[in-house]
């Protein structure tokens, strides 16, 4: 009689798991070389302006009741 019982790597769907896993950290580690060898710079064209809101006193209240 034969031995019925498969070895871990006699399962192909364990293979599958095993490749589909080492491409997952594959990807993300080349992301993240990716990531930091193109890097974002910043270019500043004009003037710089230190905050692109309106100053906070030219806000006008909704009602007289709003203080």
């Amino acid at each position: 009689m034969k031995n019925l019982r498969n070895h871990w790597y006699q399962v192909a769907e364990v293979w599958l798991m095993i490749a589909l896993l080492l491409a997952t950290i594959v990807g993300s580690l080349a992301l993240v070389v990716t990531a930091f060898e193109h890097r974002d710079e910043l270019h500043q064209t004009g003037p710089v302006i230190a905050s692109p809101l309106p100053p906070t006193s030219a806000a006008q209240p909704a009602d007289r009741a709003t203080p």
